[in-house]
């Protein structure tokens, strides 16, 4: 049965390497950051958005598959007076919180409209694709929990972590600005397996994990394209 699954996972990847035309590209990117858990409404409080930043590399296997590493820094902060209806009491605890969180992740990407960046006679051809993309990354972030001087409650929480395993789910859009430069714009939800991305859970709601996302554009310049030996850029 293994050497099964073995055969045919080379059979799905060979195609990939043999006849792909692969290119690589890097940039950076430039958006905004926000979260959902305990200081946060469903699904988020938008005055609670702040900027968030870093850099991404992508190579394409072919025009449809491709795989991207991001680094990426965003702010979090979160505050009961964005949830007043969902909780009356939050009026009088005043609990707020905010963290840097600081993430490495990596991402396979399926575009379903990728095609060739040349034709068959080795003209430019510019490019629009919307992809989406799933993987898994790693974020550090200590938050900084805000409350009342004659508030009994302490923070930090005993269980309180600062390395959190992340899973993004990401949706965009990609085109071509000039034949080397790249602008892509993307919306992307990290899903965690931790209730302390805010640093509040016991004294929270214990029963659901947190959550953030990012959004903004990427700048993005084409390192290398292999296009066969007639189709080189």
């Amino acid at each position: 049965m293994k050497k099964l699954i073995t055969l045919l996972i080379v059979l799905w990847i060979l195609p990939l390497w043999l006849f792909a035309q692969r290119s690589s590209e890097a940039g950076i990117f430039i958006g905004v950051s926000n979260y959902m858990g305990d200081l946060a409404p469903s699904p988020l409080a938008a005055n609670e958005t702040n900027l968030a930043f870093g850099g991404q590399y992508r190579y394409m296997f072919n025009p449809k598959v491709g795989l991207k590493g991001s680094a990426t820094y965003g702010k979090l902060t979160g505050s009961d007076a964005n949830v007043p209806l969902q909780n009356p009491a939050s009026n009088v605890r005043r609990w707020e919180m905010k963290t840097g969180i600081l993430e490495a992740a990596l991402q396979a990407e399926w575009h379903p409209l990728g095609a060739s960046r040349y034709n068959n006679a080795g003209v430019y051809q510019r490019q629009i694709s919307p992809y989406l993309g799933a993987g898994l990354g790693l974020a550090f972030g200590s938050a900084d929990v805000m409350v009342p001087k004659n508030d009994p409650t302490r923070f930090p929480e005993s269980d309180a972590k600062s390395a959190f395993l992340v899973f993004p789910l990401t949706v965009g859009i990609r085109f071509d600005v000039t034949e080397s430069l790249i602008l892509a714009g993307e919306f992307s939800v990290r899903s965690t397996i931790t209730d302390y991305l805010d640093g509040i859970s016991k004294n929270g709601n214990p029963g659901a994990n947190d959550h953030y996302m990012f959004g903004g554009i990427s700048l993005l310049y084409l390192i290398e394209a292999d296009f066969g030996a007639s189709h080189r850029n």
